[in-house]
């Protein structure tokens, strides 16, 4: 599922080609365009017209004929019928490379194949990306949303498990940035809305090492979700394992759920501690000078 929100780009017919009013000299405003333009394609709008991309990313028609044109010359849009713009696979490319640039997800899938195949539910890997978390790794058991949820898919941070997780490693100036820019919108009538509340519980999720969300974002699911920390102790991401069973109770999530869930999260936090020893004596092997043959 990815939630629709808007997109806009900076569009200041006074900017420069190298940046906007108010933003530093190596802000590329046309980069940012075209950025904005891949991200107005969603679920709910698979196909764009040129006015239709323009409206929502607040360009002109003419930018975003520009932009699209260009994406389509580099083989990331193509053109269906006269008017529509599509995406294309290559654009699956941006995505794998951070993929492929982050250690964990290198050995990640493993971990949560065996988790998955220990819990019987679905598992799954969130990073934060401002007021929403991404799934970067996901193995569903059966469909549990009731809109389809895969790797990419956004959801927003108050009202989910692994969202309260990476809220709690959040500095407390960065935690203030997000309630500033959030919305906090009510999915159910259990969803936490209120800031104070929300804080209280994001604060007790980073105490305990854990949150529990049930029934916040569709009535009937419910979330557990722990921290995957970095070698130098912030948090990195969130494991989580979602039950579509409303009849499961926190006791017995806690129970039955919670220590294989940070089992396998103690084997990430290892995987990536070695992974970054391993990068550092590689980096040091590679500046260290030659030594003489005898």
């Amino acid at each position: 599922m990815t939630r629709a929100r808007p997109v806009t780009a900076h569009a200041d017919p006074d900017a420069d080609a190298d940046g906007a009013p108010g933003r530093d000299r190596h802000f590329i405003n046309g980069l940012a365009k075209g950025l904005a333009v891949i991200q107005a394609f969603n679920d709910e709008a698979r196909a764009l017209t040129l006015s239709e991309a323009a409206a929502r990313t607040g360009l002109t028609r003419a930018a975003a004929r520009r932009i699209l044109m260009t994406l389509e010359d580099l083989g990331f849009a193509a053109r269906v019928g006269e008017r529509h713009f599509v995406l294309t696979p290559k654009v699956l490319s941006l995505g794998y490379a951070y993929l492929s640039s982050m250690p964990l997800w290198t050995f990640a899938e493993p971990v949560l194949e065996s988790l998955v195949e220990s819990l019987g539910e679905t598992c799954s890997i969130a990073a934060l990306d401002g007021t929403e978390l991404v799934y970067v790794l996901r193995i569903p058991v059966h469909r549990i949303l009731s809109q389809g949820v895969t790797i990419g898919s956004r959801l927003p941070l108050h009202c989910h498990s692994a969202g309260r997780v990476l809220l709690s490693g959040l500095a407390p100036a960065q935690l203030d940035a997000y309630f500033e820019r959030a919305t906090l919108t009510a999915y159910t009538r259990r969803t936490v809305v209120d800031p104070a509340r929300l804080r209280a519980d994001v604060e007790q999720a980073g105490r305990k090492g854990y949150a529990w969300v049930s029934g916040e974002m569709e009535e009937h699911i419910s979330g557990l979700s722990v921290p995957i920390f970095q070698p130098d102790g912030h948090v990195l991401a969130a494991l989580n394992v979602s039950l579509n069973r409303p009849s499961v109770s926190e006791a017995t999530a806690l129970r039955t759920l919670l220590p294989r869930l940070r089992r396998a999260a103690e084997r990430l936090n290892a995987s990536l501690a070695v992974g970054r020893g391993r990068s550092r004596i590689v980096r040091m092997a590679r500046s260290a000078p030659a030594r003489k043959a005898a």
